[in-house]
């Protein structure tokens, strides 16, 4: 089911320490939600009370927000899916498997893996990760978007 995630710039706050051991700061956090924000407007939205609008406005807004939020994803991480079957087939999960990658729910009681069941959501995750060369030196200087002032 793969290994850790690649990840290129060292500066964005990701370490290895040890063999499949990845340990993470903030910052590659703080960046990728700082580009989801400049890309896709996701925190705004994410904040907007939408109580205050109909479905139609909303679903005009999220197109936009869809489609920069998801420009961001592919240029800066590689995603793939835990499991390639499509979700509501039937599969089988193996003895071994990676409980981090796999969560299994419903009726447990039948013992020890191989299982078989239901993918409800086939899972995610980062193969690669590429973002570019942070600024960010330290916590009080991770501005996710500055204010924008027009000047009159």
């Amino acid at each position: 089911m793969g290994g850790p995630p690649e990840v290129t710039v060292k500066e964005v706050g990701v370490s290895v320490t040890e063999p499949g051991v990845v340990q993470s700061s903030p910052q590659g956090a703080v960046q990728m939600l700082s580009i989801l924000q400049r890309q896709g407007r996701l925190i705004d939205f994410l904040h907007e009370d939408l109580g205050l609008y109909d479905d139609s406005q909303i679903g005009a807004a999220v197109r936009n927000i869809h489609q920069g939020c998801k420009e961001a994803l592919n240029e800066y991480l590689k995603l793939e899916p835990i499991f390639e079957a499509e979700e509501d087939n039937e599969i089988a999960v193996p003895t071994g498997f990676d409980s981090r990658a796999v969560r299994l729910t419903g009726d447990l009681k039948g013992g020890d893996p191989p299982f078989r069941g239901i993918l409800r959501h086939r899972g995610w995750r980062v193969a690669h990760v590429q973002l570019p060369r942070s600024t960010m030196k330290q916590e009080e200087d991770w501005i996710l978007a500055p204010a924008e002032v027009e000047v009159v």
